[in-house]
């Protein structure tokens, strides 16, 4: 009998030992077993038109400009859009897709909101210090005679696209900077 009980004892301590072997967990089986997921924003998409990405899908399309300055050409896009007061500046990469149609690729954006009745956008054809600079977007204050106005001096607030940073700052001194009016003359 005594045989039979050892036997029960030692059988008893060797199978706890391996159960708590099977039950330690390798941190490579953590991994694997946890898949990682992340979910894209609107720097990771590459799209035709703005609105296939949701965010964008209650907003308008504003104005448009192709920065055409120094070395770069047809490489950046400065796109406005609008819901409501809302206003998103978006600095955007022209992907070449080998076709007419390129897509696009939001490198940096800014929020502009609470705009006044009379004030306006102007993209693409602004100056700093009498150098044309296709790069700077400004907030302009309209007056009665705009119309007789061929260039914009009224200048609230002003930004530039930095092609190497890929980010958009803001002109701290405005005081060089004015735009076309593009409606001058018609």
């Amino acid at each position: 009998m005594n045989k039979i009980l050892t036997f029960i004892l030692i059988f008893l301590t060797f199978s706890c030992i391996d159960n708590k072997k099977e039950k330690e967990i390798q941190p490579e089986e953590v991994v694997k077993s946890k898949p990682i997921k992340t979910e894209k924003n609107i720097f990771d998409f590459v799209f035709r038109d703005i609105k296939e990405i949701e965010y964008f899908s209650n907003f308008e399309v504003g104005t448009s400009s192709v920065i055409n300055f120094e070395k770069s050409k047809w490489e950046y896009a400065i796109s406005e859009m609008q819901n409501k007061q809302k206003r998103i500046i978006i600095l955007e990469k022209i992907v070449e897709t080998g076709k007419p149609e390129k897509k696009f690729q939001i490198l940096d954006t800014i929020h502009i909101n609470n705009f006044k009745t009379n004030e306006f956008m102007s993209f693409g054809v602004c100056q700093n210090n009498e150098k044309a600079d296709s790069r700077i977007f400004t907030v302009i204050e309209s007056s009665e005679n705009d119309f007789d106005l061929e260039i914009y001096t009224n200048i609230k607030k002003a930004w530039k696209a930095n092609l190497e940073t890929k980010k958009i700052e803001e002109i701290s001194d405005i005081s060089g900077v004015n735009c076309m009016n593009e409606s001058y003359g018609i």
